[in-house]
């Protein structure tokens, strides 16, 4: 076998005397390195296996082999548990030879990847150390499964690959990654087990970013949009309760809102305008927080406004707190250790260093 070095070096000598080159491709040496490589997969050897397909492709330059090295290539590496060494030869696959494959099933794989690094799987970062635990690489979550959704965005996987992204965005800090996927649930998976809890979760996660800033109301008013959908679409939802108060909840950040520009317009001597804003939160939030000191401004600084009657019921503003009966069978109950003092559950026999014979539990003496 002809070393890529080597061939290197003539290809080099060959464009500086300026003789044209032709390489023929050495079939028979990349059959006898896949036998190898072949060998030793059966032998168990999954790592050396996977490394001898490697140096296939550099000795042939006929496309069924070389489809046939990463295929064999990528089984050794799931063999050894390198699932994202796996994803790149997956990837080569169906970037350089999608008609020797299954492509169906080789996307699939890569979703079932992505799903394995979300459940906290880490390759590790070096094979000889790799029984050292904390020596491990890094989350390839988000590549994996947006290199997949890119292939299939609308494929039955997709829409769990997107709410995985949007938990893993969300863990990592980023607000907008993850509210971004939770668009794409709701735009491409409308009627999928995951857009439900997409719908609420964008609407929470709308929620929140409108207490950090939201000057133009877009935010809470999606928001809004978005919590009073869900109670259209799931009313038997057991999140509609925690739904109905989040939209309590708004009705008091958009009240204040409409009280705050009033008070701008009002101290700038502008009572017209602050009279409208003012009006307007009473018409449509009479049973916000702010609605009573709306009220009360209001009515210092105009003459015409007639006060409504206080409304029938006003909503809650914090979820219903359920509670529970204790069991009456004692099997149910968790039985805790007696009134011992001790930061065991069970008695635990001190030793005696003297005599080296055991002292009765909770004698108190002991090493």
């Amino acid at each position: 076998m002809k070393k890529p070095v080597k061939k290197s070096l003539l290809i080099l000598l060959a464009l500086l005397s300026g003789i044209p080159v032709l390489l023929r491709a050495d079939d028979d040496s990349a059959a006898r390195i896949y036998s190898e490589g072949r060998e030793l997969y059966l032998q168990g050897k999954y790592y050396d296996a996977a490394e001898k397909f490697t140096g296939i492709p550099f000795e042939s330059r006929n496309s069924t082999i070389r489809a046939n090295s990463l295929l064999a290539r990528m089984a050794a590496w799931r063999m050894c548990k390198l699932y994202y060494r796996e994803f790149q030869a997956i990837e080569e696959l169906l970037e350089r030879y999608p008609e020797y494959v299954n492509c169906n099933e080789l996307i699939a794989r890569e979703f079932e990847i992505g799903r394995i690094f979300r459940n906290g799987y880490r390759e590790p970062a070096f094979w000889a150390f790799r029984w050292i635990p904390y020596l491990v690489d890094v989350d390839r979550t988000a590549e994996v499964y947006s290199a997949a959704l890119k292939r299939a965005p609308y494929s039955g996987f997709a829409a769990t690959a997107h709410m995985d992204l949007a938990i893993h965005y969300e863990f990592e800090g980023k607000t907008a990654e993850s509210i971004a996927e939770l668009r794409l649930i709701l735009e491409r998976h409308e009627n999928s087990p995951e857009a439900k809890y997409a719908m609420l979760a964008l609407a929470n996660g709308l929620f929140t970013l409108s207490g950090r800033g939201d000057g133009d109301n877009r935010y809470i008013n999606e928001s809004t949009e978005l919590f009073k959908r869900f109670c259209r679409k799931y009313p038997d939802a057991p999140e509609i309760e925690f739904a109905r108060n989040r939209l309590a909840q708004a009705k008091d950040v958009q009240a204040a809102k409409l009280f705050e520009i009033a008070e701008f317009y009002r101290k700038s001597g502008r009572s017209e305008v602050a009279e409208r804003y003012l009006a307007q939160l009473m018409n449509d939030y009479p049973d916000s927080r702010t609605a009573p000191e709306a009220e009360e401004a209001l009515l210092d600084i105009s003459d015409n406004y007639l006060p409504g009657l206080p409304p029938e019921k006003i909503e809650a503003r914090i979820p219903d707190i359920r509670s529970y009966k204790i069991p009456a069978d004692a099997d149910l109950l968790l039985i805790s250790p007696g009134d011992r003092q001790s930061q065991y559950l069970l008695d635990v026999p001190d030793l005696k260093e003297s005599t080296g014979k055991n002292v009765p539990a909770g004698s108190g003496k002991g090493l």
